[in-house]
């Protein structure tokens, strides 16, 4: 049973939003760096990915209301991307630990301005196309946050995807229902990604959370003591790298699910970037001439690019490196980073 502890502080039920900039900027290389992660890249329109997630933000809650947690190192590119995120609501990572340790300092950020606060956490580097929907889904998560549940945002699987981690329901999802979690499924592979698909019980995990702060600190401590001791001892190195659902919400009570059909891709290739430049029509991020190279994509400003009877290829003028890679090896791309290292080019990461 979903716990139904109401919380205390002035002003409660207020929703704040938590944007997650961290990043390791190798899944887009060359464009992504150690220092320009994919959050901070345009990859399907003109805004970088970061913008567009604050701009979404902006529609759930006042500036004064949004908050981004992100590692030490990438401060002044966050500051510099989104000149109108107040200084004290930039929580800064002493180095990286995972979505665990940040998500909870970022919570404790926010209970110390509003102990009754609502926190929506978002990560950065998402595309989302119908924000009217997203915010609707927000906003019934919410509502089931404020009697005490731990809400996923669970997408809708439109094919039987291997790189996504599911989330099996209690009962087919219907609407903007909240409905309980039974599980947390990872990373499947195909055959069970089929099942999950014809099942109408499992979504797609997004990523994206909604619950009260005083709710997520209970479960915290009670699921994760030693992450939840080391923030409390201000001994960050000690605190377990680990991500949020393993941590803390596979494991956690009153966990609950909002379906979400808003256009979301978690942009986690450049394949997968490469389809919605192909799908829109837009021949490239940058100047590019593609000619009878039917699904083939071109990012990057540096030069100008031709790619003649070459289909399904991305490629990507980083500058300094240049890419060029079939769509269907796109994925590989934490091998050619790999690479890089092996060649002792840290100038190229």
């Amino acid at each position: 049973m979903t716990p139904r502890r109401r919380p205390r502080g002035r002003s409660s039920g207020r929703l704040h939003v938590v944007l997650l900039a961290g990043g390791s900027g190798t899944r887009f290389w060359p464009l992504s760096r150690k220092a320009r992660p994919k959050q901070f890249l345009a990859l399907t329109g003109a805004d970088s990915l970061l913008r567009a997630t604050w701009a979404r933000a902006r529609r759930l809650a006042p500036a004064d209301r949004i908050w981004v947690v992100a590692p030490k190192a990438l401060a002044s590119s966050v500051r510099r991307e989104l000149p109108r995120l107040a200084s004290k609501r930039l929580v800064l990572e002493p180095s990286p630990r995972d979505t665990a340790p940040a998500i909870a300092l970022a919570c404790e950020a926010v209970a110390r301005v509003e102990p009754g606060a609502v926190v929506a956490v978002l990560p950065t580097d998402h595309l989302i196309a119908d924000t009217g929907a997203f915010v609707r889904a927000v906003g019934a998560a919410r509502r089931a946050a404020l009697r005490g549940a731990l809400v996923c945002l669970g997408v809708r699987p439109v094919r039987p995807a291997t790189g996504f981690g599911y989330l099996e329901v209690a009962g087919p999802p219907r609407g903007l229902t909240a409905r309980p979690v039974v599980r947390f499924e990872e990373k499947p592979p195909l055959r069970r990604a089929q099942r999950f698909l014809r099942s109408g019980r499992h979504l797609w995990n997004a990523g994206m959370f909604v619950w009260r702060v005083d709710r997520f600190r209970e479960e915290l401590a009670r699921v994760a003591p030693r992450l939840d001791r080391a923030l409390r001892d201000g001994a960050w190195t000690r605190a377990p790298k680990l991500s949020v659902d393993f941590a803390v919400m596979e494991h956690a009570r009153g966990v609950e699910v909002v379906p979400l059909q808003a256009g979301w891709d978690d942009l986690g290739s450049w394949d997968a970037a490469a389809a919605h430049v192909v799908t829109s029509r837009r021949p490239a991020a940058g100047r590019a001439l593609l000619i009878g190279s039917p699904g083939s994509a071109v990012f990057g400003r540096e030069r100008f690019v031709v790619v003649l009877d070459v289909p399904g290829v991305v490629v990507v003028d980083g500058g300094d490196a240049l890419l060029v890679a079939s769509r269907a090896s796109a994925e590989r791309l934490k091998e050619v980073v790999a690479a890089v290292r092996r060649a002792r080019r840290p100038d190229l990461l």
